[in-house]
Protein backbone atom coordinates (compact mmCIF):
# COMPACT_ATOMS: atom_id res chain seq x y z
CA UNK A 1 0.00 0.00 0.00
CA UNK A 2 2.82 2.36 0.96
CA UNK A 3 4.69 1.75 -2.29
CA UNK A 4 1.51 2.23 -4.32
CA UNK A 5 0.81 5.62 -2.69
CA UNK A 6 4.42 6.69 -3.24
CA UNK A 7 4.29 5.76 -6.89
CA UNK A 8 0.92 7.49 -7.28
CA UNK A 9 2.32 10.73 -5.88
CA UNK A 10 5.42 10.47 -8.09
CA UNK A 11 3.24 10.15 -11.18
CA UNK A 12 0.98 12.98 -9.99
CA UNK A 13 4.03 15.20 -9.26
CA UNK A 14 5.44 14.58 -12.72
CA UNK A 15 2.10 15.32 -14.41
CA UNK A 16 1.62 18.57 -12.45
CA UNK A 17 5.16 19.76 -13.23
CA UNK A 18 4.77 18.86 -16.91
CA UNK A 19 1.45 20.74 -17.05
CA UNK A 20 3.03 23.75 -15.35
CA UNK A 21 5.92 23.76 -17.82
CA UNK A 22 3.50 23.42 -20.75
CA UNK A 23 1.52 26.44 -19.59
CA UNK A 24 4.22 28.81 -18.25
CA UNK A 25 7.19 27.68 -20.39
CA UNK A 26 10.00 28.95 -18.15
CA UNK A 27 13.56 29.02 -19.47
CA UNK A 28 15.62 26.24 -17.91
CA UNK A 29 18.28 28.80 -17.07
CA UNK A 30 19.46 29.57 -13.51
CA UNK A 31 19.85 33.25 -14.51
CA UNK A 32 16.08 33.51 -14.96
CA UNK A 33 13.85 34.10 -11.93
CA UNK A 34 11.10 32.13 -13.69
CA UNK A 35 13.32 29.06 -13.53
CA UNK A 36 13.64 29.36 -9.74
CA UNK A 37 9.90 29.84 -9.31
CA UNK A 38 9.47 26.65 -11.29
CA UNK A 39 11.98 24.87 -9.00
CA UNK A 40 10.24 26.18 -5.88
CA UNK A 41 6.90 24.99 -7.26
CA UNK A 42 8.35 21.49 -7.75
CA UNK A 43 9.82 21.46 -4.22
CA UNK A 44 6.53 22.58 -2.69
CA UNK A 45 4.62 19.86 -4.53
CA UNK A 46 7.22 17.30 -3.40
CA UNK A 47 6.94 18.57 0.20
CA UNK A 48 3.15 18.23 0.13
CA UNK A 49 3.35 14.74 -1.42
CA UNK A 50 5.91 13.44 1.07
CA UNK A 51 3.96 14.97 3.95
CA UNK A 52 0.78 13.15 2.83
CA UNK A 53 2.71 9.85 2.43
CA UNK A 54 4.27 10.32 5.89
CA UNK A 55 0.87 11.05 7.39
CA UNK A 56 -0.63 7.95 5.76
CA UNK A 57 2.30 5.86 7.00
CA UNK A 58 1.88 7.20 10.53
CA UNK A 59 -1.85 6.40 10.52
CA UNK A 60 -1.06 2.90 9.24
CA UNK A 61 1.45 2.27 12.05
CA UNK A 62 -1.09 3.40 14.67
CA UNK A 63 -3.65 1.03 13.18
CA UNK A 64 -1.22 -1.91 13.39
CA UNK A 65 -0.10 -1.05 16.96
CA UNK A 66 -3.21 0.02 18.88
CA UNK A 67 -1.49 -0.36 22.27
CA UNK A 68 1.13 2.32 21.55
CA UNK A 69 0.32 5.44 23.52
CA UNK A 70 -0.26 8.76 21.79
CA UNK A 71 2.72 10.31 23.56
CA UNK A 72 5.09 7.58 22.34
CA UNK A 73 3.90 7.94 18.73
CA UNK A 74 4.30 11.74 18.75
CA UNK A 75 7.84 11.43 20.05
CA UNK A 76 8.86 8.82 17.48
CA UNK A 77 10.54 10.31 14.41
CA UNK A 78 9.36 8.85 11.15
CA UNK A 79 11.63 8.07 8.19
CA UNK A 80 10.35 11.13 6.30
CA UNK A 81 11.09 13.81 8.90
CA UNK A 82 14.63 14.58 7.71
CA UNK A 83 13.48 14.75 4.08
CA UNK A 84 10.69 17.19 4.98
CA UNK A 85 13.06 19.34 7.01
CA UNK A 86 15.57 19.50 4.17
CA UNK A 87 12.90 20.26 1.58
CA UNK A 88 11.40 22.98 3.74
CA UNK A 89 14.83 24.45 4.40
CA UNK A 90 15.71 24.42 0.69
CA UNK A 91 12.46 26.20 -0.21
CA UNK A 92 13.04 28.90 2.42
CA UNK A 93 16.68 29.30 1.35
CA UNK A 94 15.79 29.79 -2.33
CA UNK A 95 13.03 32.28 -1.51
CA UNK A 96 15.36 34.18 0.83
CA UNK A 97 18.13 34.27 -1.79
CA UNK A 98 15.75 35.50 -4.49
CA UNK A 99 14.45 38.22 -2.19
CA UNK A 100 17.95 39.16 -1.05
CA UNK A 101 19.41 39.32 -4.55
CA UNK A 102 16.48 41.38 -5.73
CA UNK A 103 16.79 43.77 -2.79
CA UNK A 104 20.56 44.26 -2.87
CA UNK A 105 20.57 44.62 -6.66
CA UNK A 106 17.74 47.14 -6.60
CA UNK A 107 18.09 50.83 -7.41
CA UNK A 108 18.51 51.63 -3.72
CA UNK A 109 21.98 50.06 -3.72
CA UNK A 110 22.92 50.18 -7.41
CA UNK A 111 21.45 53.46 -8.63
CA UNK A 112 24.59 54.48 -10.54
CA UNK A 113 24.76 51.09 -12.26
CA UNK A 114 21.19 51.48 -13.48
CA UNK A 115 21.91 55.03 -14.63
CA UNK A 116 24.86 53.87 -16.74
CA UNK A 117 23.14 51.06 -18.67
CA UNK A 118 22.57 53.43 -21.60
CA UNK A 119 24.33 56.50 -22.92
CA UNK A 120 22.49 59.51 -24.27
CA UNK A 121 23.71 61.72 -27.07
CA UNK A 122 22.90 65.41 -26.60
CA UNK A 123 21.70 67.45 -29.59
CA UNK A 124 19.81 70.61 -30.46
CA UNK A 125 16.31 70.18 -31.87
CA UNK A 126 16.44 73.14 -34.23
CA UNK A 127 19.82 72.16 -35.70
CA UNK A 128 19.92 68.37 -35.49
CA UNK A 129 16.39 66.94 -35.49
CA UNK A 130 15.56 65.69 -39.01
CA UNK A 131 12.93 67.53 -41.02
CA UNK A 132 9.76 65.43 -41.16
CA UNK A 133 9.18 63.57 -44.41
CA UNK A 134 5.49 64.16 -45.12
CA UNK A 135 5.24 61.00 -47.21
CA UNK A 136 6.17 58.86 -44.18
CA UNK A 137 4.19 60.75 -41.53
CA UNK A 138 2.49 58.14 -39.30
CA UNK A 139 -0.94 59.64 -38.59
CA UNK A 140 -2.99 56.56 -37.72
CA UNK A 141 -2.79 55.20 -34.20
CA UNK A 142 -3.26 51.54 -33.38
CA UNK A 143 -6.99 51.78 -32.64
CA UNK A 144 -7.73 53.54 -35.94
CA UNK A 145 -5.60 51.06 -37.89
CA UNK A 146 -7.51 48.21 -36.25
CA UNK A 147 -10.87 49.67 -37.28
CA UNK A 148 -9.71 50.08 -40.88
CA UNK A 149 -8.10 46.64 -41.05
CA UNK A 150 -11.13 44.84 -39.62
CA UNK A 151 -13.31 46.07 -42.48
CA UNK A 152 -11.28 43.93 -44.90
CA UNK A 153 -12.00 40.64 -43.15
CA UNK A 154 -15.13 40.04 -45.19
CA UNK A 155 -13.14 39.87 -48.42
CA UNK A 156 -11.40 36.58 -47.63
CA UNK A 157 -12.59 33.05 -48.20
CA UNK A 158 -13.64 31.13 -45.08
CA UNK A 159 -14.37 34.41 -43.33
CA UNK A 160 -16.26 32.59 -40.58
CA UNK A 161 -13.15 30.61 -39.67
CA UNK A 162 -10.78 33.49 -38.99
CA UNK A 163 -10.50 36.79 -37.19
CA UNK A 164 -7.77 39.43 -37.27
CA UNK A 165 -5.28 39.45 -34.42
CA UNK A 166 -5.26 42.61 -32.33
CA UNK A 167 -1.45 42.95 -32.63
CA UNK A 168 -1.31 45.72 -35.29
CA UNK A 169 2.39 46.23 -34.68
CA UNK A 170 3.99 49.35 -36.17
CA UNK A 171 6.86 48.62 -38.55
CA UNK A 172 8.37 50.07 -41.72
CA UNK A 173 8.20 48.34 -45.09
CA UNK A 174 10.71 50.02 -47.33
CA UNK A 175 10.52 53.47 -45.78
CA UNK A 176 6.76 53.56 -45.32
CA UNK A 177 5.13 53.18 -41.86
CA UNK A 178 2.60 50.37 -41.57
CA UNK A 179 0.72 48.52 -38.87
CA UNK A 180 0.58 44.80 -39.61
CA UNK A 181 -1.42 42.02 -38.03
CA UNK A 182 -1.94 38.35 -38.98
CA UNK A 183 -5.22 36.53 -39.20
CA UNK A 184 -5.96 34.10 -36.37
CA UNK A 185 -8.20 31.10 -35.74
CA UNK A 186 -11.42 32.17 -34.05
CA UNK A 187 -11.51 29.24 -31.62
CA UNK A 188 -10.29 25.70 -31.03
CA UNK A 189 -12.80 24.09 -33.41
CA UNK A 190 -11.92 26.52 -36.22
CA UNK A 191 -8.25 25.70 -35.63
CA UNK A 192 -8.97 21.98 -35.74
CA UNK A 193 -10.65 22.38 -39.14
CA UNK A 194 -8.03 24.64 -40.74
CA UNK A 195 -4.68 23.87 -39.09
CA UNK A 196 -3.48 21.71 -42.01
CA UNK A 197 -3.96 24.55 -44.47
CA UNK A 198 -2.66 27.26 -42.13
CA UNK A 199 -3.23 31.02 -42.20
CA UNK A 200 -3.00 32.54 -45.67
CA UNK A 201 -3.38 36.28 -44.96
CA UNK A 202 -2.19 39.22 -42.96
CA UNK A 203 -3.41 42.81 -42.89
CA UNK A 204 -1.24 45.86 -43.38
CA UNK A 205 -2.48 49.42 -42.91
CA UNK A 206 -0.53 52.38 -44.28
CA UNK A 207 -0.30 54.88 -41.42
CA UNK A 208 0.23 57.81 -43.77
CA UNK A 209 -2.54 57.31 -46.31
CA UNK A 210 -4.90 55.21 -44.19
CA UNK A 211 -5.15 52.61 -46.95
CA UNK A 212 -5.33 48.96 -45.94
CA UNK A 213 -4.43 45.81 -47.81
CA UNK A 214 -5.26 42.18 -47.13
CA UNK A 215 -2.09 40.40 -48.22
CA UNK A 216 -2.36 36.83 -49.44
CA UNK A 217 0.76 34.81 -48.73
CA UNK A 218 2.42 32.58 -51.29
CA UNK A 219 2.99 30.05 -48.49
CA UNK A 220 0.55 29.89 -45.57
CA UNK A 221 1.63 30.49 -41.99
CA UNK A 222 1.76 27.27 -40.00
CA UNK A 223 3.18 28.91 -36.84
CA UNK A 224 1.28 31.64 -35.03
CA UNK A 225 0.07 32.86 -31.64
CA UNK A 226 -3.36 31.33 -32.26
CA UNK A 227 -2.05 27.76 -32.58
CA UNK A 228 -2.93 25.42 -29.72
CA UNK A 229 -0.21 22.77 -29.61
CA UNK A 230 3.44 22.58 -30.66
CA UNK A 231 3.11 25.19 -33.43
CA UNK A 232 2.19 27.93 -30.98
CA UNK A 233 5.05 30.39 -31.48
CA UNK A 234 6.09 30.70 -27.84
CA UNK A 235 5.88 26.95 -27.19
CA UNK A 236 7.65 26.08 -30.45
CA UNK A 237 10.55 28.40 -29.64
CA UNK A 238 10.75 27.27 -26.02
CA UNK A 239 11.20 23.62 -27.02
CA UNK A 240 13.83 24.61 -29.61
CA UNK A 241 15.63 26.96 -27.21
CA UNK A 242 14.92 25.51 -23.72
CA UNK A 243 17.78 27.37 -21.99
CA UNK A 244 17.38 30.78 -23.69
CA UNK A 245 15.60 33.65 -21.95
CA UNK A 246 13.32 35.39 -24.45
CA UNK A 247 10.12 37.41 -24.50
CA UNK A 248 6.79 36.87 -26.23
CA UNK A 249 7.25 36.64 -30.03
CA UNK A 250 5.78 39.53 -32.03
CA UNK A 251 4.64 39.57 -35.64
CA UNK A 252 6.61 41.43 -38.32
CA UNK A 253 7.12 41.13 -42.06
CA UNK A 254 10.33 41.73 -43.98
CA UNK A 255 10.61 44.15 -46.90
CA UNK A 256 9.46 41.40 -49.29
CA UNK A 257 6.33 40.74 -47.24
CA UNK A 258 7.42 37.39 -45.74
CA UNK A 259 5.90 36.76 -42.28
CA UNK A 260 8.12 36.34 -39.24
CA UNK A 261 7.83 36.26 -35.47
CA UNK A 262 10.53 38.15 -33.59
CA UNK A 263 11.41 37.05 -30.04
CA UNK A 264 13.83 39.30 -28.17
CA UNK A 265 16.52 37.41 -26.22
CA UNK A 266 17.33 38.75 -22.73
CA UNK A 267 20.13 38.53 -20.19
CA UNK A 268 20.00 39.93 -16.64
CA UNK A 269 22.20 42.98 -16.06
CA UNK A 270 22.58 42.55 -12.30
CA UNK A 271 22.58 38.94 -11.09
CA UNK A 272 18.98 37.80 -11.63
CA UNK A 273 17.48 41.27 -12.00
CA UNK A 274 16.93 43.92 -14.66
CA UNK A 275 16.80 41.87 -17.86
CA UNK A 276 18.12 43.59 -20.97
CA UNK A 277 18.00 42.52 -24.65
CA UNK A 278 21.07 40.74 -26.03
CA UNK A 279 19.73 39.55 -29.40
CA UNK A 280 16.70 38.12 -31.21
CA UNK A 281 15.35 34.84 -32.49
CA UNK A 282 13.63 35.03 -35.87
CA UNK A 283 10.95 32.45 -36.65
CA UNK A 284 9.73 32.11 -40.23
CA UNK A 285 5.97 31.78 -39.71
CA UNK A 286 5.52 29.74 -42.88
CA UNK A 287 8.39 27.23 -42.72
CA UNK A 288 9.20 27.10 -39.00
CA UNK A 289 12.87 27.88 -39.65
CA UNK A 290 14.56 29.77 -36.81
CA UNK A 291 17.82 31.62 -36.33
CA UNK A 292 19.30 33.46 -33.36
CA UNK A 293 21.16 36.74 -33.87
CA UNK A 294 23.30 38.88 -31.60
CA UNK A 295 22.34 42.55 -31.39
CA UNK A 296 25.02 43.69 -33.84
CA UNK A 297 24.01 41.09 -36.46
CA UNK A 298 20.24 41.61 -36.57
CA UNK A 299 18.87 42.08 -40.14
CA UNK A 300 18.02 45.70 -40.91
CA UNK A 301 14.39 44.93 -41.77
CA UNK A 302 13.72 44.00 -38.14
CA UNK A 303 12.19 47.15 -36.63
CA UNK A 304 11.37 46.34 -33.01
CA UNK A 305 14.03 44.66 -30.87
CA UNK A 306 13.62 46.76 -27.73
CA UNK A 307 10.21 47.11 -26.11
CA UNK A 308 8.73 50.49 -25.22
CA UNK A 309 8.78 49.50 -21.54
CA UNK A 310 12.50 48.68 -21.68
CA UNK A 311 13.32 51.93 -23.47
CA UNK A 312 11.27 54.16 -21.14
CA UNK A 313 12.64 52.41 -18.04
CA UNK A 314 16.27 52.82 -19.14
CA UNK A 315 15.80 56.47 -20.07
CA UNK A 316 14.12 57.17 -16.72
CA UNK A 317 16.98 55.42 -14.88
CA UNK A 318 19.54 57.49 -16.78
CA UNK A 319 17.94 60.82 -15.90
CA UNK A 320 16.80 59.89 -12.38
CA UNK A 321 19.80 58.20 -10.74
CA UNK A 322 22.84 60.13 -12.03
CA UNK A 323 23.39 61.48 -8.50
CA UNK A 324 22.33 58.35 -6.63
CA UNK A 325 19.12 57.01 -5.16
CA UNK A 326 18.73 59.25 -2.13
CA UNK A 327 18.98 62.39 -4.24
CA UNK A 328 15.69 61.33 -5.84
CA UNK A 329 14.07 61.14 -2.41
CA UNK A 330 15.28 64.40 -0.86
CA UNK A 331 16.81 67.27 -2.87
CA UNK A 332 15.99 65.89 -6.37
CA UNK A 333 18.84 67.96 -7.81
CA UNK A 334 19.02 67.49 -11.58
CA UNK A 335 16.38 64.75 -11.55
CA UNK A 336 14.49 64.44 -14.82
CA UNK A 337 11.93 61.99 -16.14
CA UNK A 338 10.01 61.06 -19.25
CA UNK A 339 6.50 62.37 -19.71
CA UNK A 340 3.42 60.18 -19.44
CA UNK A 341 2.95 59.87 -23.20
CA UNK A 342 5.00 58.46 -26.05
CA UNK A 343 4.53 57.61 -29.71
CA UNK A 344 6.45 56.29 -32.71
CA UNK A 345 7.77 58.03 -35.81
CA UNK A 346 9.45 56.64 -38.92
CA UNK A 347 12.80 58.00 -40.03
CA UNK A 348 14.25 56.26 -43.05
CA UNK A 349 13.70 52.52 -42.64
CA UNK A 350 13.69 52.58 -38.82
CA UNK A 351 11.05 53.04 -36.13
CA UNK A 352 11.83 55.54 -33.38
CA UNK A 353 10.13 56.03 -30.05
CA UNK A 354 9.89 59.61 -28.92
CA UNK A 355 8.78 61.10 -25.64
CA UNK A 356 9.24 64.35 -23.82
CA UNK A 357 11.75 64.82 -21.03
CA UNK A 358 10.81 67.05 -18.12
CA UNK A 359 12.06 67.93 -14.65
CA UNK A 360 10.78 65.95 -11.68
CA UNK A 361 8.68 68.90 -10.49
CA UNK A 362 7.44 70.21 -13.86
CA UNK A 363 3.77 70.12 -14.80
CA UNK A 364 3.25 71.07 -18.45
CA UNK A 365 6.68 71.88 -19.90
CA UNK A 366 9.34 69.77 -21.59
CA UNK A 367 13.08 70.33 -21.53
CA UNK A 368 13.41 68.45 -24.81
CA UNK A 369 12.56 65.26 -26.66
CA UNK A 370 14.07 61.79 -26.44
CA UNK A 371 14.38 59.87 -29.71
CA UNK A 372 15.20 56.15 -29.46
CA UNK A 373 15.91 53.76 -32.31
CA UNK A 374 13.82 50.66 -31.48
CA UNK A 375 16.26 48.31 -33.26
CA UNK A 376 19.54 49.58 -31.77
CA UNK A 377 18.38 51.60 -28.70
CA UNK A 378 20.51 54.55 -29.71
CA UNK A 379 19.21 57.42 -27.60
CA UNK A 380 19.38 61.12 -28.49
CA UNK A 381 18.10 63.99 -26.38
CA UNK A 382 17.06 66.97 -28.50
CA UNK A 383 16.97 70.06 -26.32
CA UNK A 384 13.93 72.27 -26.84
CA UNK A 385 11.75 74.10 -24.32
CA UNK A 386 8.24 72.99 -25.22
CA UNK A 387 4.87 71.86 -23.94
CA UNK A 388 4.29 68.29 -22.82
CA UNK A 389 2.29 65.95 -25.02
CA UNK A 390 -0.59 65.98 -22.50
CA UNK A 391 -0.74 69.78 -22.55
CA UNK A 392 -0.84 69.73 -26.38
CA UNK A 393 -3.65 67.17 -26.35
CA UNK A 394 -5.67 69.24 -23.90
CA UNK A 395 -5.12 72.35 -26.01
CA UNK A 396 -6.31 70.55 -29.15
CA UNK A 397 -9.43 69.28 -27.37
CA UNK A 398 -10.11 72.81 -26.18
CA UNK A 399 -10.34 74.05 -29.78
CA UNK A 400 -13.25 71.67 -30.45
CA UNK A 401 -14.68 71.47 -26.94
CA UNK A 402 -18.25 71.90 -28.21
CA UNK A 403 -17.87 68.63 -30.15
CA UNK A 404 -16.33 66.74 -27.23
CA UNK A 405 -13.68 65.09 -29.38
CA UNK A 406 -10.87 63.19 -27.66
CA UNK A 407 -7.24 63.65 -28.69
CA UNK A 408 -4.95 60.73 -29.45
CA UNK A 409 -1.27 60.60 -28.50
CA UNK A 410 0.34 63.24 -30.72
CA UNK A 411 2.90 62.76 -33.47
CA UNK A 412 5.99 64.94 -33.24
CA UNK A 413 6.90 66.70 -36.49
CA UNK A 414 9.46 69.24 -37.61
CA UNK A 415 7.97 71.39 -40.35
CA UNK A 416 9.96 74.25 -41.86
CA UNK A 417 12.48 74.04 -38.98
CA UNK A 418 9.82 74.30 -36.27
CA UNK A 419 8.44 71.72 -33.82
CA UNK A 420 4.76 70.79 -33.93
CA UNK A 421 2.46 68.19 -32.44
CA UNK A 422 0.02 66.62 -34.90
CA UNK A 423 -3.04 65.37 -33.05
CA UNK A 424 -5.95 63.25 -34.29
CA UNK A 425 -9.32 64.11 -32.77
CA UNK A 426 -11.87 61.29 -32.37
CA UNK A 427 -15.56 61.15 -31.59
CA UNK A 428 -17.21 58.83 -29.08
CA UNK A 429 -17.25 56.02 -31.64
CA UNK A 430 -13.46 56.18 -31.95
CA UNK A 431 -13.53 57.60 -35.49
CA UNK A 432 -11.11 60.36 -36.52
CA UNK A 433 -13.20 63.44 -37.28
CA UNK A 434 -10.60 66.17 -37.32
CA UNK A 435 -6.90 66.99 -36.98
CA UNK A 436 -5.00 69.62 -35.05
CA UNK A 437 -1.50 71.04 -35.39
CA UNK A 438 -0.23 72.39 -32.07
CA UNK A 439 2.84 74.60 -31.82
CA UNK A 440 5.13 72.62 -29.50
CA UNK A 441 6.80 75.76 -28.11
CA UNK A 442 3.54 77.70 -27.67
CA UNK A 443 0.80 75.12 -27.23
CA UNK A 444 -1.92 77.77 -27.20
CA UNK A 445 -1.37 78.17 -30.95
CA UNK A 446 -3.65 75.49 -32.43
CA UNK A 447 -4.88 75.03 -35.98
CA UNK A 448 -7.74 72.60 -36.66
CA UNK A 449 -9.02 71.24 -39.96
CA UNK A 450 -11.00 68.21 -41.05
CA UNK A 451 -8.73 67.74 -44.09
CA UNK A 452 -5.21 66.66 -43.12
CA UNK A 453 -3.67 67.63 -46.47
CA UNK A 454 -5.01 71.18 -46.24
CA UNK A 455 -3.97 71.42 -42.61
CA UNK A 456 -0.35 70.31 -43.04
CA UNK A 457 0.13 72.40 -46.18
CA UNK A 458 -0.22 75.52 -44.03
CA UNK A 459 2.98 74.64 -42.18
CA UNK A 460 5.30 73.28 -44.88
CA UNK A 461 6.31 73.85 -48.47
CA UNK A 462 6.56 70.09 -49.05
CA UNK A 463 4.04 68.24 -51.20
CA UNK A 464 1.22 67.05 -48.91
CA UNK A 465 -0.89 65.28 -51.55
CA UNK A 466 0.19 61.86 -50.27
CA UNK A 467 -1.75 62.49 -47.04
CA UNK A 468 -5.05 62.37 -48.91
CA UNK A 469 -3.96 59.54 -51.18
CA UNK A 470 -3.56 61.74 -54.26
CA UNK A 471 0.22 61.46 -54.19
CA UNK A 472 2.56 58.48 -54.19
CA UNK A 473 3.95 57.30 -50.89
CA UNK A 474 7.67 56.90 -50.47
CA UNK A 475 8.92 53.41 -51.12
CA UNK A 476 6.00 52.33 -53.32
CA UNK A 477 6.35 50.95 -56.81
CA UNK A 478 2.94 51.87 -58.21
CA UNK A 479 2.72 52.48 -61.94
CA UNK A 480 2.24 56.15 -62.82
CA UNK A 481 0.96 57.77 -66.00
CA UNK A 482 3.39 60.24 -67.54
CA UNK A 483 1.72 63.23 -69.20
CA UNK A 484 3.38 65.24 -71.96
CA UNK A 485 1.87 68.26 -73.60
CA UNK A 486 2.00 71.93 -74.62
CA UNK A 487 0.68 74.79 -72.49
CA UNK A 488 -2.42 76.25 -74.23
CA UNK A 489 -3.53 78.42 -71.31
CA UNK A 490 -2.03 79.16 -67.90
CA UNK A 491 -3.40 80.50 -64.59
CA UNK A 492 -2.61 80.28 -60.89
CA UNK A 493 -4.21 80.80 -57.49
CA UNK A 494 -3.36 80.49 -53.79
CA UNK A 495 -4.81 77.46 -51.96
CA UNK A 496 -4.08 77.04 -48.22
CA UNK A 497 -0.99 79.21 -48.47
CA UNK A 498 0.48 77.45 -51.52
CA UNK A 499 0.50 78.51 -55.17
CA UNK A 500 -1.23 76.09 -57.55
CA UNK A 501 -0.63 76.46 -61.33
CA UNK A 502 -3.44 75.46 -63.70
CA UNK A 503 -2.27 74.28 -67.11
CA UNK A 504 -4.73 73.83 -69.96
CA UNK A 505 -3.41 71.42 -72.60
CA UNK A 506 -5.32 69.61 -75.37
CA UNK A 507 -8.66 70.29 -73.71
CA UNK A 508 -7.58 69.04 -70.27
CA UNK A 509 -6.58 70.96 -67.16
CA UNK A 510 -3.64 69.85 -65.03
CA UNK A 511 -2.52 71.25 -61.69
CA UNK A 512 0.99 71.74 -60.29
CA UNK A 513 1.50 72.69 -56.65
CA UNK A 514 4.53 74.86 -55.94
CA UNK A 515 6.77 73.27 -53.29
CA UNK A 516 10.45 73.20 -52.44
CA UNK A 517 10.77 70.16 -54.71
CA UNK A 518 9.29 71.76 -57.85
CA UNK A 519 11.64 73.18 -60.47
CA UNK A 520 12.83 76.78 -60.20
CA UNK A 521 11.53 77.52 -63.72
CA UNK A 522 7.90 76.86 -62.72
CA UNK A 523 7.02 80.55 -62.07
CA UNK A 524 8.33 81.39 -65.55
CA UNK A 525 6.15 78.82 -67.33
CA UNK A 526 4.35 80.40 -70.35
CA UNK A 527 1.94 79.52 -73.13
CA UNK A 528 3.61 77.39 -75.79
CA UNK A 529 6.06 75.65 -73.45
CA UNK A 530 6.25 71.87 -73.58
CA UNK A 531 6.00 70.00 -70.27
CA UNK A 532 5.89 66.55 -68.71
CA UNK A 533 4.81 65.20 -65.34
CA UNK A 534 3.41 62.19 -63.49
CA UNK A 535 -0.36 62.23 -63.16
CA UNK A 536 -1.78 61.74 -59.67
CA UNK A 537 -5.19 62.15 -58.06
CA UNK A 538 -7.37 65.15 -59.01
CA UNK A 539 -5.19 65.84 -62.08
CA UNK A 540 -2.17 67.00 -60.09
CA UNK A 541 1.23 66.56 -61.74
CA UNK A 542 4.31 65.46 -59.82
CA UNK A 543 7.94 65.57 -60.96
CA UNK A 544 6.92 68.40 -63.27
CA UNK A 545 9.47 69.34 -65.95
CA UNK A 546 9.69 71.90 -68.76
CA UNK A 547 10.92 70.29 -71.96
CA UNK A 548 13.45 72.44 -73.79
Amino acid sequence: MKKMITRLFLVLWFLLMAASYWVFLPALNPLDTGFWFFVVEGLILAFVGIFVVALADSVGQQTKKPNVGRRDVSQTKGPYDQVLIRLGGTILLIVALLFGLGFFNSRIFRAKSYANVITVKEADFNKDFPETNISTLALLDRASAEKIGDTYLGTIDKVSQFGISDDYRQITIGEQPYRVSPLEYKNFWKWLSNRQEGISYYVKVNQTTGKAELVRLAESMKYSDSEYLFRDTLRYLRFKYPFTIFGDPSFEVDDEGNPYYVATVYKPKFMLTSKDPSGVILLNAATGETKEYDLEDIPEWVDRVFSANNVITRVDDYYTYQDGFWNTVFSQTGVKKTTDSYNYISIGSDIYLYTGITSATADSSNLGFILVNMRTREVTNYKLASATESAAMASAEGEVQEKKYKATAPTLAKLNDKAYYIVSLKDDAGLVKSYAVVDAEDYQQVTVNNDIETLISQFTDSDTSVLSGSGQAAGTDQDVEVIKGVVDQLASQMISGSTVYYISSSGKIYKVKATEETIDQLPFLKVGDQFSGELTKNNYLKNFKIIE
